[in-house]
């Protein structure tokens, strides 16, 4: 798989042989990581703008599903997409029962909120990897530096429309 991290000269901080590896690294990492194929990259840090963002989204998400089955999750559970690639979104949703897992699997709604050095990754990379997501139904792309969302929606014959 095409890795814009290493394209873009970003070194991994470590190295994991399994999914499983990477999650007892991470269990008991001070900091979070991504795993992305056997690599495991330190998150960038957030800013106040990324922050305040971000609670509207989940505010918003949980609203919107209050009622359903679906729960909403923040920027500390991971999605695992069907190639093994681990991340942390900003704001997603799930049908998955709440059982105590750390990672997810099936998620309906993704949103990230990108930076100026993230933009290409959340275009680029996870957006490739999150739509190999089965059950994906929406990712949100919201710019911290412009007021813009972007809406990225899968269509009943699979293809996805952009908005």
């Amino acid at each position: 798989m095409y890795n814009q991290r290493m394209a873009r000269l970003e070194q991994p901080v470590r190295t994991a042989t399994s999914f499983e590896e990477f999650l007892e690294f991470e269990r008991f990492s001070p900091v979070r990581h991504e795993f992305i194929d056997g690599n495991l990259f330190v998150m960038a840090g957030g800013t106040d703008r990324h922050n305040q963002l971000t609670i509207r989204v989940l505010t918003r998400a949980s609203l919107a599903v209050e009622g359903s089955d679906c729960v909403v999750y923040m920027a500390d559970m991971l999605v695992r997409t069907p190639s093994g690639v681990g991340y942390y979104p900003d704001v997603f949703a799930s049908q998955e029962a709440v059982d105590g897992a750390r990672v997810k699997h099936q998620p309906c709604f993704i949103a990230e909120v990108f930076s100026e050095s993230t933009e290409a990754i959340d275009r680029g990379e996870k957006l490739l990897n999150y739509a190999q997501f089965e059950h994906l139904e929406t990712y949100v792309l919201i710019s911290q530096v412009t007021p813009q969302a972007e809406v990225y929606s899968r269509q009943p014959d699979g293809s996805w429309r952009y908005e």
